[in-house]
């Protein structure tokens, strides 16, 4: 039996692509999006009282997973592709139904928001242009279950120190309005390591030869690129992304 689902609202996001998106939401908690719901989707009644709740589940599409199939098995990222899991005992966004879900911080509702009602949060690992499904309140009561075993995931993940240059310094204070605390954003981004599996197998942390290589991401118009030496990494350069002239 098929199911035709309609989104109620579409995410307008810090994140225009997939590297550099947290690996899980509310990692970063200076990660904003706005969820615009559908304006004539009749929701005004529909988020009576959701503004009592501090926290939200966001049930979504991963719209940018054409590129391959799902498959039974994949390589966990926390394992550094050296052991593969069953899709089903990981949050791969390759899967039979590529639906997602994050529990997010609900920041505020602007009812009065022109083309429709804005739900802005903060904490989430959603792409820019991701369609939502559905929203919940997250119900700590239900929601923590105490004694929960993280089964294969059970390392505690590693965060690394982050050091800015003088000049992305500055860079960064020119652009201060694209976000109220972008240095914390892209600190609170890079202490986690943002790098594909790929990268961070190819290029260990602490490894000599990674010290030669500069890696980048992109945020808000912004190419972030930084070195890793002896563990910090270090942010050498903000650029603003040029546009090709059509």
């Amino acid at each position: 039996m098929a199911h035709v689902f309609h989104p109620i609202g579409f995410v307008r996001s810090c994140f225009s692509e997939k590297f550099g998106v947290p690996r899980q939401a509310l990692m970063v908690s200076e990660a904003k999006a706005v969820l615009k719901l559908n304006p004539r989707g009749g929701f005004a009644e529909a988020v009576a009282r959701l503004d009592s709740f501090t926290h939200l589940w966001v049930v979504f599409v991963f719209h940018q997973n054409k590129e391959r199939p799902w498959r039974p098995t994949i390589e966990a990222p926390r394992l550094l592709g050296e052991k593969k899991v069953g899709v089903f005992a990981s949050r791969s966004p390759y899967r039979p139904n590529p639906i997602g879900l994050s529990a997010v911080k609900l920041e505020s509702i602007d009812l009065m928001a022109a083309g429709g009602i804005e739900l802005h949060l903060s904490g989430v690992d959603l792409l820019d242009g991701t369609p939502v499904l559905d929203v919940k309140p997250y119900l700590p009561y239900a929601d923590r279950i105490e004694g929960a075993s993280p089964g294969w995931a059970d390392e505690v993940l590693q965060r690394y120190p982050v050091e800015f240059s003088e000049r992305s310094l500055e860079t960064l204070a020119k652009h201060a309005g694209l976000h109220p605390r972008l240095e914390l954003l892209i600190r609170q981004m890079l202490e986690w390591d943002p790098r594909p599996t790929s990268q961070r197998r190819a290029f260990p942390v602490l490894a000599p030869e990674t010290t030669a290589e500069t890696f980048a991401f992109r945020i808000l118009g912004l190419d972030v690129q930084w070195r890793i030496r002896e563990g910090v990494f270090h942010v050498e350069r903000i650029a603003e992304v040029r546009c090709p002239v059509p």
